[in-house]
């Protein structure tokens, strides 16, 4: 009886040891831009990287996955029917490229049973606050005067998006300054309109984060009569 105790525990570690299963996580992906506006139609790549050694996926488990957000800026790790799978649990590096967008790539850790990761895309559209400063000639600030200011071209290849502002009306405030928060870098008009003045039109090449430009007008020109 005591030998049959004895070899036991011999025979038990001479069994292959049963391979638990890998953990995995049911990940989501959630798009929006600075604004907070989800961002559709954008191809997302995610890639396994690395667990410990009780979490390496076998030989046959996938490990890249490919797909797009739906117009609430979300995506999902699903199968060809649909149905949700989930990722092994460890390191995993999610790739993004979005119209109008900058490309997108970082590793992230993902353990439990799901995991939203929000992710952010910055424009790829250069962008410039422009402040229009409006004076008389001998550099009085004019308030109230009309300012409107029109993208009209950029060095981008890529064309602006719908959501991306490109005109400005506005007016000057006690200090002739009008503020115009974000106009994407390029070539702009700018068209000035106050009482008692010249009408002003010019374009201007800007490609700094910010910019101010002053606008002299000019008093009307007195007109003579012929005797």
């Amino acid at each position: 009886m005591r030998w049959s105790f004895a070899i036991l525990p011999a025979l038990l570690a001479c069994m292959p040891a049963a391979r638990a299963a890998t953990p995995t996580t049911q990940v989501a992906i959630q798009l929006k831009d600075t604004d907070g506006n989800p961002v559709g139609n954008a191809a997302v790549w995610i890639r396994y990287v690395k667990g410990s050694s009780a979490q390496k996926p076998g030989k046959d488990a996938a490990t890249n996955w490919e797909m797009r957000t739906s117009d609430d800026g979300i995506a999902k790790v699903v199968t060809s029917l649909q149905t949700s799978i989930a990722v092994p649990q460890g390191s995993i590096a999610i790739r993004i490229t979005a119209k109008g967008f900058r490309d997108f790539e970082q590793t992230y850790e993902v353990s439990g049973a799901e995991k939203t990761i929000p992710i952010k895309l910055e424009s790829s559209v250069l962008l410039t606050k422009l402040n229009v400063l409006v004076t008389t000639a001998g550099g009085k600030p004019l308030e109230n005067a009309d300012v409107v200011v029109r993208f009209v071209k950029g060095r981008s290849v890529l064309k602006l998006g719908k959501k991306i502002r490109t005109t400005w009306e506005m007016r000057t405030n006690e200090q002739g300054i009008a503020k115009v928060p974000e106009i994407p870098q390029g070539t702009v008009l700018i068209q000035v309109i106050v009482k008692g003045y010249q009408t002003f039109g010019q374009t201007y090449d800007v490609d700094e984060a910010e910019k101010t430009i002053q606008v002299k007008m000019n008093s009307p020109q007195e007109q003579y009569t012929a005797h």
